[in-house]
């Protein structure tokens, strides 16, 4: 018979070939690869209805557009409208006072801003000044160059002025 030291080894190979055997299952997977969901998650195509959309028709009393080169030259500056191509003479108002004009160059609510511009254009040799005015916001700083009694000067100061500050100023007929 077999010896209880035989016995022992008998019954540990076979737990070490069970472990072995486990282990073995473990780590080299024999079997097929997982398998990918290929179905579509993305809806089916909508059933739109054709629409027919009728032929635009253009009114009887359009006049056509000019042909772009009667419309405008190149390399050509626009007129100033400013300038009228006869002057004015100065008028007098009902009030036998000579009619004269004012350009106001900007409106401000920091009064600071508007008395630095008056500043810029006194010193550029305008007759430049600040007139406040209250409204229902407040108080509000408005910039006059003028007053000029040739409408004709007072839009070529418009013009240098517009230019060099980049601004578009009215010109207000000046009531003293």
């Amino acid at each position: 018979m077999l010896t209880e030291n035989v016995k022992q080894r008998i019954v540990g190979g076979f737990v070490l070939l069970a472990l072995a055997l486990i282990l073995f299952a473990v780590l080299f997977d024999f079997s097929d690869a997982p398998q990918v969901d290929t179905t579509s998650r993305i809806p089916p195509k909508p059933d739109i209805a054709a629409v027919d959309v009728a032929e635009p028709v253009r009114p009887e009393n359009i006049e056509p557009a000019p042909a772009p080169e009667e419309g405008f030259e190149l390399g050509v500056d626009e007129p100033d409208q400013a300038v009228a191509a006869t002057p004015e003479p100065p008028k007098l108002s009902d009030e036998g006072l000579p009619e004269s004009w004012i350009l106001q160059v900007g409106s401000f609510r920091d009064a600071d801003r508007a008395n630095a511009l008056v500043k810029k254009l006194l010193d550029d040799g305008y007759r430049a000044f600040v007139q406040p005015q209250s409204d229902s916001q407040g108080q509000l700083s408005r910039v006059f160059v003028g007053p000029k009694v040739l409408k004709e000067k007072l839009l070529q100061e418009k013009a240098a002025i517009d230019k060099k500050y980049g601004l578009n100023a009215l010109v207000v007929r000046f009531e003293p």
